[in-house]
């Protein structure tokens, strides 16, 4: 190969990793996420929050007077990523009465081990991201909803999964040219990586791989579509996508 053609490779190698790093870099978001943030701003956990307090509710057009203030907070569009936040306050407070007959049900099942192993407290309340990583390639935890989980998971592959449940890191995604070795550069700089649960049962794991996948097939979900989770996980169903 000439040095022309050595410099057309380098450079087009450079092109690549810059495009690659930048669409990495860009933030993904859900209404989730955005709605846990909105809350904290605008003071709605002070007493939504509360589980001595009723929550938002779904149905509602928008924020209701729940929160005996004689007037409720002016709010704005961003409330209805506030309800979708606190439906899934609404779930962990009651995943023992969803659990209570249904532990067979994969939904309840995966939630009972993501709980357990508190997998929801660095990648966000049902998987749908929120935890500041300082160092790492985006700034944070990615979620199980989106491009950045199916980018570390080649594609939400199950062996992909699985590696990163077991290890803490599927070394396969490692060994691509260029994008490896910049993701290798971040993985060791970040704050917060991934532990090692390989100390799991095996169906435990396989349990836990079908869970994030059905999550990531979710997609980022809307306060109907938590409602939505939350009415399979209840029932004899297979996994199908919640937001339609």
């Amino acid at each position: 190969m000439g040095y022309t053609a050595l410099l057309i490779a380098a450079a087009m190698a450079l092109l690549y990793a810059g495009n690659w790093t930048m669409l990495r870099m860009a933030p993904e978001s859900s209404p989730v996420a955005r709605g846990a943030a909105y809350a904290q701003v605008r003071g709605c956990v002070e007493c939504h929050g509360l589980t001595e307090k009723p929550l938002l509710d779904a149905n509602d057009s928008g924020c209701s007077d729940l929160n005996e203030m004689p007037r409720h907070p002016d709010y704005d569009t961003a409330c209805s990523d506030a309800l979708a936040y606190f439906e899934t306050v609404r779930l962990r407070r009651n995943f023992a009465d969803r659990a209570r007959y249904n532990m067979d049900n994969p939904l309840i099942a995966g939630e009972h081990l993501v709980r357990q192993y508190h997998c929801f407290n660095c990648h966000g309340q049902l998987g749908q991201g929120g935890f500041k990583n300082s160092k790492a390639l985006t700034g944070y935890v990615p979620g199980y909803f989106g491009s950045d989980f199916r980018d570390l998971t080649r594609n939400a592959d199950p062996e992909s999964v699985r590696e990163w449940i077991m290890h803490g890191m599927d070394s396969a995604i490692l060994e691509v040219p260029v994008s490896g070795r910049i993701a290798a550069f971040f993985f060791k700089r970040q704050a917060v990586g991934m532990p090692s649960y390989k100390s799991l049962k095996p169906e435990e794991i396989e349990i836990l791989v079908n869970y994030v996948i059905a999550l990531n097939r979710c997609g980022p979900v809307t306060a109907e579509g938590v409602r939505s989770y939350s009415q399979q996980s209840r029932s004899k169903y297979s996994l199908t996508r919640i937001n339609q």
